[in-house]
């Protein structure tokens, strides 16, 4: 993870084809319209049941190595960010609105949140929340230059 308050300054060292990476992964979620599967929850001959589980598509795998190569997920306390929760939880906030730095801490919110509540991560594919953050980080940067 990446320190918060260097986190623009290495987002400016970023490259044409780490941008590409990144706009090629938009299109690539654009057209996905399956993004997991919950699996598990058999019941076995023992009459135990496997527990339930989240299984990422390859496009939700691949956003998530991008977004790590990249570095924009910024360590910092999101469990005690009010505002990011309150974000996350409007399904009509304008993500355009923000800034670079809020929408990468949003990315950190909702992969550690995945940590502990399995399928969260596709949650946020499955509604828009993911697509609208890049494609708004893209927009903040490519048009900065």
């Amino acid at each position: 993870m990446n320190e918060l308050e260097k986190l623009q300054e290495d987002i400016n060292t970023l490259t044409t084809n780490d941008w590409d990476k990144l706009i090629s992964l938009l299109q690539e979620i654009e057209v996905t319209r399956n993004f997991g599967e919950l699996k598990g929850g058999e019941q076995l001959e023992n009459d135990s049941i496997t527990f339930p589980y989240w299984s990422s598509s390859e496009v939700v795998k691949n956003a998530f190595k991008i977004i790590h190569e990249l570095n924009l997920v910024p360590a910092f306390n999101w469990t005690i960010w009010a505002e990011g929760k309150s974000i996350l939880n409007n399904q009509d906030f304008n993500y355009s609105n923000l800034d670079t730095i809020t929408l990468c801490k949003l990315l950190t919110t909702i992969v550690r949140t995945d940590r502990f509540n399995d399928g969260f991560f596709v949650f946020n594919f499955e509604n828009g929340v993911i697509p609208k953050i890049i494609k708004t980080i893209i927009q903040n940067e490519i048009n900065k230059s």
